[in-house]
């Protein structure tokens, strides 16, 4: 398991916390951009706000960088098959999940 240190905390994070706070970043439906904070602490209690604020942002990283990854598929600059591998390379705690689903969400808004 990748670990990842954070500065602003002095703290490292698990891929599995990354993968967490990624997958509640971009959660669809009656939660879709809203604050993470109270339902990544049910899975992950004793984050601090600054713990939170951390997560969530290298998740939006993530996900923007994604999103950008798909709009360059679209543009012919790298091929569907580059994305996940490319994301990876930035982004070594994404999982396979959260990579697939992100790729699909920006390949449909990068043809919108």
């Amino acid at each position: 398991m990748n670990s990842e240190p954070n500065d602003a905390v002095g703290r490292t994070y698990s891929d599995e916390l990354l993968n967490d706070a990624l997958e509640l970043v971009t959660e669809w439906g009656e939660n879709f951009g809203k604050p993470i904070d109270e339902r990544i602490l049910r899975a992950h209690p004793g984050l601090s706000p600054a713990d939170i604020a951390e997560l969530t942002k290298r998740a939006r990283e993530a996900e923007y960088y994604i999103y950008k990854l798909a709009e360059q598929e679209l543009d012919g600059i790298i091929t569907e098959s580059d994305i996940i591998p490319e994301a990876k390379k930035k982004f070594a705690w994404l999982d396979g999940s959260n990579a697939g689903r992100l790729k699909n969400i920006g390949m449909f808004y990068a043809r919108k």
